[in-house]
């Protein structure tokens, strides 16, 4: 090297390590939160309509608030410890519902404002909705609006003639102030949208659709096929606005035809470029606005859980005001995000932690007892234990289930059964598992037993079906029972006999020693009793997330918490095409029972139809379920207002700080002292353990789907 460089590459060199020395300082230098979470892996994303998991909800629960909020309702359950919680007024201070369960009208609070002052209005949730709806948004909870009407077909982006749809021009605004007509360049940014215009579909015009070779690969299938979907030419009878954005449906039209491709072969000379036509939803009436402080709400289906939906973090407001301005995923950085709820976001920084600081403008700023909250990106439930033991953590998500026996003896440990449900989801697109018998097969030897005894061991029920124990009137159908000889013979029915020409399956599964725990003793339990052999897969959350979504696997581990106390919220993932599905199952009759049940207004019935369609479920197995769970947790004494509760769910916001707590009860681990050079999953676990696992499942699913 000429010396020349070799003096450039040491003054390169100092000045990294200088400025590595800088940061480190400055990290350092960091004065500690009042409270801190072991919140399990980075969160993906901190938009609540592309969330999906465990580690984003408890940031987005503390940082947005709905119309309604989950709070306790009522003393807590004597026999199981829970804490009954229910919706309860939170952005809307109050709400009514008309006798038929099929208007919700809710008064938004006067003093309800975003964290920069912002005042927060009717008009916030009619554009939040409809963009968590919009297609492009792609959020895998826009089901959960499909009883708004036109809300499905809308979130589909399938029109018919006669429908009443909206435009978008192609002319959305750029940063530097022109638009996409001026430079004929594409903004990808669904937000702000382009010109919007509404009109009647009276004609959809296609070229000849393209003819494709027999051998030709799905993907060069999937993509000719939406290039020719793109050159369809739209006529449509435009309708006039008024000034406060009503449309005559009925008055006087133009008519004008639009496509998304200027080259389509059936375009007219004055056709005009597009983004989409969609039905448009925001303007048929499933949401009224009457004033700033009144939204009205209309279903087709009278759901007894869309209280609990609207105090669910995708159905929450988010700012338009700042998505606009800083676009996606840019306005949920640390230095652009603005929110509303009892927290915002001080600081972010990956694989180490979200700051989150009190709101001032908060409605319920006033009764938030804690300054500063930290949600820590710590994953290994040893080193979780350890910095709780040393003062770093003050609650524990997932502590060593190696340790549970000792831990349990604690007063600062918290277990109680929890609606919701660990599963293996199943790719049924992929031979052989597309086969029902094998996926039975692999279901029924596995011995479920085992895992909830030797790797769990914090009282997990086995599942042997779908929707977990609990839900006040429903009636569950019989689940499968596990057996490896009627397993056998399923192999061998679907040509498989003694395992004999099953190809290697792969198991999928995110980070986390219990996750790798439970796959390795599933592993062994399929080879010695099928001769079916699984090869293991670990990927980081973010590319695992991806992985499913995309039905790129064989199986996937996954779990689900109930969204709302109801059988619904784990059987309408599995509709065919659902954005939670991700396993390519369909049925024609599961997906017709449960919209039955959507528009039965008896609730025995409504109970009924749901669990026959769990039992096409059970009879199908599109995903493995393994054990219902128990909520897990740690928290330390000073730390008053944490309590169990069936979903998992702890207000950050009901929480406080009192410094001087009684002394825990004694014990040889709750006298153990602290300090940093004590480090107790190391000691304990140095001690003689159970061998069936060195290491222990995670206690909560780290998605929703996981979920979503």
């Amino acid at each position: 090297m000429p010396p020349e460089l070799r003096r450039l590459f040491v003054i390169l060199a100092v000045v990294v390590m200088g400025i590595a020395v800088v940061w480190a300082t400055r990290f350092d230098s960091m004065p500690p939160a009042d409270f801190s979470i072991q919140n399990g892996t980075d969160p993906k994303t901190l938009d609540p309509h592309r969330a999906t998991g465990q580690p984003e909800s408890r940031i987005l629960f503390g940082i947005f608030s709905g119309l309604l909020q989950m709070l306790p309702d009522g003393d807590p359950d004597p026999v199981s410890g829970l804490q009954p919680m229910s919706p309860q007024p939170a952005v809307a201070k109050s709400y009514e519902v008309s006798d038929d369960k099929l208007t919700y009208t809710f008064h938004l609070r006067d003093d309800a404002v975003w964290s920069d002052g912002v005042p927060i209005t009717s008009e916030d949730f009619v554009w939040s909705w409809t963009r968590m709806l919009h297609p492009a948004t792609a959020c895998e909870y826009n089901f959960q609006l499909f009883s708004v009407p036109f809300a499905e077909q809308f979130s589909s982006g399938v029109v018919n003639v006669g429908d009443r749809c909206e435009v978008e021009l192609f002319d959305r605004p750029n940063p530097d102030g022109t638009t996409e007509a001026d430079t004929g360049e594409l903004n990808i940014q669904n937000f702000p949208r382009g010109t919007m215009l509404y009109g009647t579909l009276r004609e959809i015009r296609k070229p000849p659709e393209p003819e494709l070779a027999e051998d030709v690969t799905e993907d060069d299938r999937e993509e000719a096929m939406l290039n020719w979907q793109e050159s369809w030419v739209f006529v449509l009878d435009i309708a006039d606005e008024d000034e406060n954005g009503g449309i005559d449906w009925d008055g006087p039209t133009t008519r004008q035809t639009f496509t998304a491709d200027m080259d389509s072969p059936v375009a007219d000379e004055d056709t005009q470029r597009v983004h989409n036509v969609l039905v448009a939803f925001s303007k048929l009436g499933g949401m009224e606005t009457p004033d700033e402080h009144t939204f009205v709400v209309n279903l087709e289906d009278p759901l007894p859980y869309f209280p609990s939906l609207a105090a669910y973090y995708p159905l929450f407001p988010v700012p338009r005001h700042v998505i606009e301005k800083h676009g996606a995923p840019m306005w949920t950085k640390a230095e652009n995000i603005v929110s509303n709820g009892p927290y915002v976001v001080g600081l972010r920084r990956l694989r180490d932690r979200v700051r989150l600081v009190k709101n001032p403008r908060w409605f319920g700023a006033d009764s938030v007892a804690i300054e500063t909250i930290d949600a820590l990106s710590t994953e290994g439930q040893n080193t979780a234990l350890n910095m709780y033991e040393t003062g770093q953590i003050d609650w524990v998500t997932d502590p060593p289930t190696a340790l549970l026996e000792t831990l349990k003896q604690r007063d600062d440990f918290y277990a109680a059964p929890m609606l919701s449900v660990y599963f293996f989801r199943i790719n049924t697109t992929r031979k052989p598992l597309d086969d029902p018998r094998i996926r039975r097969a692999l279901a029924m030897a596995i011995d479920r037993q085992q895992i909830v005894d030797q790797v769990a061991k914090a009282g997990q029920v086995p599942a042997y079906a779908l929707v977990p124990p609990g839900i006040a009137g429903y009636e569950p159908p019989p689940g499968f029972k596990p057996d490896v000889d009627a397993a056998k013979q399923l192999l061998a029915d679907a040509g498989y006999p003694g395992g004999r020409g099953i190809p290697k399956i792969t198991l999928l599964y995110n980070t986390s020693e219990g996750h790798r725990a439970i796959a390795e003793v599933v592993q062994q339990q399929l080879q010695n009793n099928l001769n079916v052999k699984l090869e293991l897969q670990n990927m980081e959350w973010g590319s695992f997330l991806d992985k499913t979504n995309q039905i790129d696997y064989d199986i996937a581990r996954a779990g689900w918490i109930a969204d709302y106390a109801d059988p619904n919220t784990f059987l309408d993932l599995w509709l065919t095409d659902g954005p939670q599905n991700s396993t390519g199952w369909s049925n024609a009759q599961f997906d017709r029972l449960l919209k039955e049940a959507a528009a039965e207004s008896d609730a025995a019935k409504r109970m009924q139809l749901l669990s026959q369609a769990e039992a096409i479920w059970i009879d199908e197995m599109p995903v493995i379920p393994l054990y219902f769970y128990v909520g897990i947790n740690m928290v330390k004494p000073r730390i008053k207002g944490f309590f169990p509760s069936p979903q998992d769910l702890h207000p950050l916001h009901l929480m406080s700080i009192d410094d001087n707590p009684d002394q825990p009860a004694d014990s040889e681990v709750a006298r153990r002292p602290s300090g940093r050079d004590l480090f107790i999953a190391d000691r304990l676990l140095s001690k003689p353990q159970p061998t069936i696992r060195p290491t222990a499942p995670s206690q909560l699913p780290n998605e929703k789907v996981t979920a979503r």
